[in-house]
């Protein structure tokens, strides 16, 4: 248990250095369901009023101090579906440190066919970043290094996307940390201590995934996501699901940092002919494949989805993505 222990606080301990030089956006382990999280060109795909709930947690082996995200997103058509607008909300913790986030996307949708829309999306965005290390227990008491009043700094960031969908397959490339491209003066860094503590890190997205039917109950859908940042590996996301009768998910993803996923899913229609309602929720669980990642699984995240359709489209199928 001390190994378990010590290992966790050297982790949370590096995390908290890294996010005192970088800001990264927190992921989800069903990313593919609700991409508007990471890419703004996805508000209003799905053609109705969509509302999504993520709670996640890491490390839950360790009580209280497992580090966790929970996230709300809203996004729907307009105009006659060539404008999409949304929503988000997000609240990352880990260790002593506390990111909140809030952000709103704009997408331009361009029907290129009957059965395909191009959208190119904005994002605006802003987060609140706090530290509060009177959380920390210090070796020697009253050092005032632990003692100090919380900090905390706001700061404005911007985000964009391509989103290429139809009914079978989807592509995209995103970014919503633009402002890590610009680069920070060093002379600026040592005179304000909000940069210092509070760098963007530009993170680029690029997402791909279809939907293979087998038959009229069953379909399958395989799905890649590649995350690349500036002075970190390359991480890669490669999963499949079966999806059966329209309602049943359950499916798998391997990640690159040697972490499978498994994730379960069970969407309900229901239908009057003047409204139609769709509610969802998925569970999925990640662990380690490698011995001293162990100490550090697992994680569990919930997710839940509820979309609401005024005009009755009447899809045939509910949206897998």
């Amino acid at each position: 248990m001390k190994i378990r222990l010590h290992i966790l606080t050297a982790w949370i301990l590096i995390a908290v250095a890294h996010r005192a030089e970088a800001q990264l956006p927190p992921m989800y382990e069903q990313f593919n369901m609700n991409q508007l999280t990471f890419n703004p060109g996805y508000a209003g795909s799905t053609g109705v009023l969509d509302a999504n709930f993520f709670f996640h947690r890491n490390a839950v082996n360790f009580g209280n101090g497992s580090p966790g995200t929970e996230a709300i997103t809203l996004h729907t058509p307009l105009a006659n579906d060539k404008v999409g607008l949304g929503a988000k909300v997000y609240r990352d913790n880990i260790g002593v440190t506390t990111t909140n986030f809030i952000g709103l996307d704009y997408a331009y949708r361009i029907h290129v066919s009957d059965n395909l829309t191009a959208s190119i999306g904005l994002e605006a965005s802003i987060s609140s970043y706090s530290v509060d290390v009177t959380e920390l227990d210090a070796y020697n008491g009253g050092d005032p290094s632990f003692t100090q009043e919380l900090e905390s700094y706001l700061k404005p960031n911007a985000g964009a996307g391509i989103y290429l969908h139809s009914d079978s397959y989807y592509v995209g490339v995103s970014s919503v940390s633009l402002f890590g491209l610009v680069p920070t003066n060093a002379d600026e860094k040592v005179s304000d201590k909000t940069n210092q503590s509070f760098d963007d890190v530009f993170v680029l997205y690029g997402t791909a995934g279809a939907l293979v039917p087998i038959n009229k109950k069953l379909a399958f859908k395989p799905n890649v996501l590649i995350k690349m940042a500036d002075s970190l590996p390359t991480q890669i996301d490669a999963g499949i699901q079966a999806i059966y009768n329209n309602a049943f998910l359950i499916g798998a993803t391997y990640r690159t940092n040697n972490s499978l996923s498994f994730v379960g899913e069970y969407i309900y229609n229901s239908d009057n002919k003047i409204t139609r309602h769709e509610i969802g929720i998925g569970y999925s669980f990640n662990t380690s494949l490698v011995d001293d990642g162990i100490y550090l699984a697992p994680s569990h995240e919930i997710f839940i989805i509820y979309r609401f359709d005024r005009h009755n489209n009447h899809f045939v199928n509910p949206r897998f993505f």
